[in-house]
């Protein structure tokens, strides 16, 4: 899986949603460069009423590459030693960093 369309990229989301033991919100941010969903999670910050945590694919690269967004994108971890359909393993991660909240 070497070439996502902004939809494989939402039916990953989903799938990850699915896995994840904690409320998640699917989000596209219509301001941004590339209409592309974004699974939101964690504590909700009130200006902007979205959680602070954030995990996506940036399948715009020659191989894409999950990243999770910890605190409002304050720190970044990408995960490029996991494949795009490994969801499983994208879920453990993000379930760990939710666990530090």
């Amino acid at each position: 899986m070497t070439n996502l369309t902004p939809r494989d990229v939402e039916t990953l989301l989903d799938d990850l949603a699915q896995l994840l033991p904690f409320p998640t919100t699917l989000y596209v941010d219509m301001g941004a460069e590339e209409w592309t969903a974004q699974l939101y999670y964690g504590p909700v910050d009130p200006d902007s009423e979205l959680p602070i945590h954030r995990v996506g694919i940036d399948a715009h690269t020659v191989r894409p590459v999950w990243w999770i967004d910890l605190d409002e994108g304050s720190r970044t971890i990408l995960l490029e030693e996991v494949t795009p359909d490994d969801v499983c393993a994208v879920a453990a991660r993000v379930a760990e960093t939710q666990q530090h909240d």
